[in-house]
């Protein structure tokens, strides 16, 4: 059920009424607070007066019960005792020996519903008189009062309770009289001030509206009349810069007009180049059945190449034993032997690498996931992608690397991770481009975590704040112009997250920037079930395109 809020009445909203109602509720506090102070002040007085008079009323009927009851004349102690019952604030008065025997008592028959008073005063023996018992013992006479009973008053506290609501009743009175009398002052000052006050506000609020030639008219030198020429001259000034600003207004639309075709340009780039990313992907799939044919022709020429060439080298090798030195394709035959045997198995390597790829393009568009469970040597993986690079390094900037011993295996695709580190080498080696940079690769494993960490660090021009918080954008690229789709890093990324890890760049402008890819260590129950397996690695289309 919807709750209804709460309309008040419109003079309920109005500053004149809030201020009332400070005020009005600040001085009812401030009479409550005195007229409170002012009764328990009075209270406190009257309780202490009585108990005051009822110490006074005790002390002088011990100082008058010392003879009696030194002498154990109950008689006299009753009389002493009902003279002092006589005062209308005394309930009970008691005397008692020192052993708490009762000698004498005096009893008022009205009960009393409320607080009572108990007052105890001690009656001592004079100096240097013994007990009656000690003189016919022959006991030494002592220098000290002794104790010898005790007077024992109850006092009436009606009074003050009568009191209380005569003062309370008397000051509510005088409180709400002095309130009412205040309240109509305040409401009186109040209404002169905010008369005021309304106006200067009516002035704004049609200045606020558009009518900038509206002027406040107070006179006077206060501080509202001030504040209203103060006004005053922010409307002349408003009023004359609104002339100004239709001047700029047509300059402004003139500049947003050219803006916002320079942003459509930049769409249109984008979309042009995402257009161009869709169309390549559609282009790969189709490609894909197309290189499986001849690739599996080189690959079979390739190993034809080198079952052939194994047949032929003994024959070869007889020759040169025989004949001596003689030349293939203008090449000694000892460097020719090297050079037919390396190339007849890179080409089975390179085409196995194509196929791997083809078959990575397949399984992306499948959404294949298995590639991520196999056992990965992450050094293997940088040996490999640096091999791949090998040709693509440039004079003017050196390679360093630093690769840790006792790294364990990781559950993953080595083809993936090598893409990544192909992707982070070359944008290192782009950021040192025009300067002699240095790209420093290193490996560790950071047992404490349980993470092995591959990091590649530059001397670069480095990477600016406003671009870095857009690197993992896809599409995002401060290379178009160079041929890149934005698409590196972003993907890079991905690999990197599928495999549990994380990528991480801190970069400083004109010094460098620092890539770091951390992953997880595969348990070991993990890492000897893929270290039983067997099979190829599969490619990764994913190739680096930033």
């Amino acid at each position: 059920m919807k709750r209804r809020k709460l309309r008040l009445p419109p003079y309920a909203k109005s500053f004149r009424f809030r201020l009332y109602l400070i005020f009005t509720g600040t001085i009812a506090l401030l009479t409550a607070a005195f007229v409170t102070f002012y009764v328990l002040t009075e209270l406190n007085a009257y309780r202490s007066n009585m108990e005051r008079e009822g110490k006074l009323l005790a002390t002088v009927l011990a100082q008058n019960a010392r003879l009696p009851l030194f002498a154990e004349n109950r008689e006299a102690l009753g009389i002493l005792a009902e003279g002092t019952a006589r005062y209308p604030s005394v309930l009970s008065v008691s005397i008692v020996d020192r052993e708490g025997k009762l000698l004498a008592q005096q009893v008022k028959t009205q009960t009393v519903a409320g607080d009572v008073i108990d007052m105890q005063v001690p009656i001592s023996s004079p100096s240097g008189v013994l007990s009656p018992e000690s003189a016919l013992l022959g006991q030494p006479q002592g220098t000290e009062q002794r104790v010898i009973g005790e007077v024992r008053l109850k006092l009436d506290t009606t009074g003050a309770r009568e009191r209380l609501v005569t003062l309370v009743a008397a000051s509510l009175a005088i409180g709400t009289l002095f309130w009412i009398l205040v309240s109509l002052l305040c409401y009186q000052i109040l209404k002169r001030v905010t008369s005021s006050f309304n106006l200067l506000l009516a002035g704004i609020e049609k200045i606020g509206n558009g009518t900038l030639s509206a002027r406040v008219d107070l006179d006077g030198d206060d501080e509202l009349a001030r504040a209203a020429n103060a006004i005053n001259a922010m409307a002349a000034s408003l009023e004359l810069r609104e002339l100004e600003n239709l001047a700029l207004q047509d300059e402004l639309l003139r500049a947003m007009r050219l803006e916002v075709q320079e942003e459509k340009k930049r769409v249109m780039a984008r979309l042009i180049q995402t257009n161009k990313m869709t169309s390549l992907g559609l282009l790969l799939s189709s490609m894909a059945h197309e290189i499986n044919n001849p690739n599996a022709s080189i690959r079979f020429s390739g190993h034809m190449i080198g079952k052939m060439l194994a047949d032929a080298l003994p024959l070869l090798d007889g020759v040169w034993q025989e004949e001596g030195e003689f030349y293939l394709g203008g090449v000694p035959y000892q460097k020719a032997r090297l050079v037919l045997t390396e190339n007849a198995g890179k080409i089975v390597e390179n085409s196995e690498r194509i196929a791997q790829v083809v078959q990575g393009l397949r399984d992306y568009g499948v959404g294949g996931g298995g590639q991520l469970r196999q056992r990965l040597e992450i050094n293997s993986a940088v040996t490999a992608a640096l091999s791949v690079l090998a040709c693509q390094m440039k004079r003017d900037v050196q390679l360093q690397t630093s690769l840790g011993t006792s790294i364990p295996a990781i559950a993953g695709s080595q083809q993936q991770i090598e893409q990544v580190l192909i992707n982070l080498i070359l944008n290192a080696m782009q950021s040192c481009a025009g300067r002699c940079g240095e790209v420093h690769l290193s490996t560790r494993h950071e047992a404490g975590k349980g993470e092995v960490v591959v990091e590649v660090r530059d001397n670069g021009a480095g990477i600016a704040p406003e671009t870095m918080e857009h690197l993992f954008e896809p599409f995002y690229s401060t290379k178009l112009e160079l041929g890149g789709s934005g698409l590196g890093l972003y993907i890079s990324q991905f690999i990197v997250s599928e495999h549990g890890g994380r990528l991480q760049l801190d970069s400083t402008v004109g010094r460098g920037t620092v890539a770091t890819v951390v992953l997880p260590v595969a348990p070991a129950s993990v890492v000897g079930v893929l270290s039983a397996q067997h099979g190829q690695h599969p490619a990764d289309p994913l190739h680096q395109v930033r």
